[in-house]
């Protein structure tokens, strides 16, 4: 390391040259006494926090079986029908409006004072129906903020009560709902999918109805003491389950006469696959939870009529039919919570409306952001065996690898040839296809009738071309794809896996320090270089200081940043060309380039998050024995030198870099 007092001396000759020819006049300083050593100072500051970025989306899947006129009162089905001829035995005096709408209504009153809030609606029977929001068809939304509309929808559910309780078709379609919502806002907006907490509320008072089975000839089937085994076909369904007409209209849409329907499998299967989505979409939450009706009272004041309304058991008296159902419910809607990750709820005797549905958790995750990644990256030097090597074009490939014969490139072109592939890509991915110097079909050609008019753009800031990023599959809008705190980019370059989190644990190289840690040190994770790290990894130090408006703000120094000397392209080539370049077009050379980047992401969920991303750049000069910039030991970042990392342009725009730009 250089000595104070030569540092000061530098500081002096370099002040007293101002913006003259003098920093190129040779200095008597020999080159082993100069100092090669960068540090990066500033400080970087989280967003404030935004608790309408955590959206929770709440389904309700209500049961409008004509049970439900018996468990929560009043309900009509057609005109003459059941519940109607026993309303004067079961429906409370003064009662007009069931316990469950009443407890729906209180709990979206209180939702629509909640922006990040949004439902879906599925009541069901023999059939889903009137599904609110209306799905009027593909990428339309399938959760809606409450509104009048779903206020006028809820008060409808105690006229319109059918036949059946056919679970399977019911989790079947919340499922598809909360499917294709995941998928549209991959599209729109994947960063929320770390932020969102979908909430499902499955609300029923008794059994699945119809039970079929595919098997009518098993020695054993299912009963109230054993609910774990197969079911056979439901007593009351007739011949539904071997001889449905699919044109009668109880029939259940996209049954199979002689097949399994509403066995305990195919409703668990939903439910563990709508779990699966979390892994599977990197979800920040989904549970299901479930809710059993039921009125003991109610039944027995029904009196006979309502003796097997809630279905008839074999080796169970019929008087204890409602028992029956009872206990099967409660072991069926228990697994199915379990399974869910969520709370099982059981009222009796209308104790909903009372209690409510509002002891379920339906907050948001939103928490305040906190820093997930900090990392300095060279662009004009790549990670050799022992020290740093020149790269000067800052395409990942050294200038000796840019001018060998192989690779044929041009160390002033990180991509040689124009066609949104740099080189480094083109080489390693060279068994593809991909050749350095030849224009990819696969990429830009503005004057191939394939991409006419083309022109390279990176949408998200992380050093992929759209071109490049359609070939690997990774997300054009998302800096970091996989959510592991490294851009796409970087662990292209290595070639890592941009869509599979695995950089903080994984140790390709096997040295025993993680792809992430190696990353951010600047040393190579697919190379065991012990000596190189010991010498040359960047060192980090941070402070964190908390902001009265709930942001973070980090005071950082990176330290160990080694200069290079690059070259000066007017060496090699005219002004003209050199100047498109962007790389020493002063008539300069040693001009070094560092990104810094910063990744926050929500404290609740800072590991899976795919993160906001900024990034700010700063521009050295080491040409010894004559020139450093700066001369001091290093060069300060302000807050306000950070932007999207799309917005940064070092070598279009050097001058919105910090320090000495060409």
């Amino acid at each position: 390391m250089v000595s104070r007092p030569l540092v000061r001396a530098l500081v002096v000759v370099l002040l007293g040259a101002g913006c003259t020819g003098a920093l190129l006049e040779p200095k008597a300083v020999q080159e082993n006494n100069l100092d090669d050593r960068l540090s990066l100072k500033g400080r970087v500051c989280t967003s404030p926090p935004d608790p309408n970025g955590f959206p929770v989306k709440v389904l309700f899947i209500i049961d409008e079986s004509g049970s439900m006129c018996v468990s929560d009162p009043p309900g009509a089905q057609e005109v003459g029908g059941f519940c109607q001829q026993i309303a004067s035995r079961v429906v409370p005096p003064g009662v007009t409006e069931p316990a469950r709408v009443r407890a729906l209504k209180k709990l979206l009153d209180q939702f629509k004072g909640q922006p990040n809030v949004e439902v879906a609606l599925v009541p069901f029977e023999t059939n889903v129906k009137g599904v609110w929001p209306p799905n009027t068809g593909q990428n339309q939304a399938r959760f809606a903020p409450p509104d009048s509309t779903l206020d006028t929808r809820v008060a409808q559910l105690q006229s319109e009560l059918g036949k059946g309780t056919d679970y399977q078709g019911a989790l079947s379609n919340a499922y598809g709902i909360i499917a294709s919502d995941i998928a549209v806002t991959e599209q729109k907006n994947p960063q929320l999918l770390p932020r969102t907490r979908y909430v499902v509320v499955f609300l029923t008072d008794g059994t699945p109805f119809p039970r079929c089975s595919a098997n009518d000839n098993l020695s054993v089937y299912a009963d109230a003491d054993n609910p774990d085994l197969t079911w056979a076909d439901s007593s009351g369904a007739g011949d539904f389950c071997n001889q449905i007409d699919p044109m009668d209209p109880d029939a259940i849409t996209g049954f199979v006469k002689g097949t399994d329907r509403n066995q305990n499998y195919q409703l668990y299967s939903y439910v563990d696959q709508l779990i699966e989505l979390k892994q599977q979409h990197n979800i920040g939450d989904i549970r299901m939870h479930t809710v059993l009706l039921f009125n003991e009272g109610a039944v027995a004041a029904c009196g006979p009529i309502c003796q097997d309304i809630y279905g008839t058991y074999p080796n169970t008296p019929p008087a204890q039919y409602p028992q029956a159902a009872k206990k099967i419910a409660r072991y069926v809607l228990t697994q199915i919570a379990q399974r869910g990750n969520g709370v099982y709820q059981e009222f009796n005797n209308g104790e909903i409306q009372n209690l409510g549905l509002g002891a379920l958790d339906y907050s948001s995750l939103a928490s305040r952001n906190v820093m997930k990644t900090l990392l300095v990256q060279a662009g004009t030097s790549v990670p050799g065996p022992a020290e740093r090597i020149l790269d000067t074009d800052g395409d990942g490939l050294d200038d000796t690898l840019d001018n060998s014969f192989t690779s044929k490139t041009n160390r002033f072109y990180a991509d040689s040839d124009g066609d949104c592939f740099d080189d480094e890509f083109e080489v390693r991915h060279f068994d593809d296809g991909f050749r350095p110097d030849q224009k990819d079909t696969r990429g830009c050609d503005p004057a191939s009738p394939l991409s006419l008019g083309c022109s390279c753009r990176d949408t998200d800031g992380d050093g992929l071309s759209q071109f490049a990023e359609r070939y690997l599959k990774t997300n054009e809008g998302l800096y970091d794809s996989d959510g592991d705190g490294i851009g796409d980019g970087l662990e292209v370059r290595y070639g890592l896996d941009p869509l599979s989190p695995t950089a903080q644990a994984l140790d390709t190289d096997g040295d025993s320090r993680p792809d992430a840690f190696e990353l951010r040190a600047g040393s190579s994770p697919i190379r065991r270089d012990l000596a190189f790290f010991d010498k040359e990894a960047y060192q980090y130090e941070t402070v964190a200081e908390i902001q009265p408006d709930g942001r973070v703000c980090y005071d950082f120094t990176v330290s160990n940043l080694r200069l290079v000397t690059a070259a000066n392209c007017r060496n090699e080539m005219s002004a003209t060309q050199c100047a498109k370049t962007g790389a020493g077009n002063s008539g300069q050379q040693g001009f070094n380039l560092f990104r810094v980047v910063f990744g926050e992401a929500p404290e609740s969920g800072v590991a899976t998050d795919y993160g906001t991303w900024k990034a700010a750049c700063a521009w050295a000069q080491f040409d010894p024995p004559s020139i450093r910039m700066p001369a001091g030991p290093d060069l300060t970042l302000q807050p306000s030198n950070f932007v999207q990392p799309q917005a940064l342009d070092p070598i279009g725009n050097p001058a919105r870099c910090v320090g000495n730009a060409p």
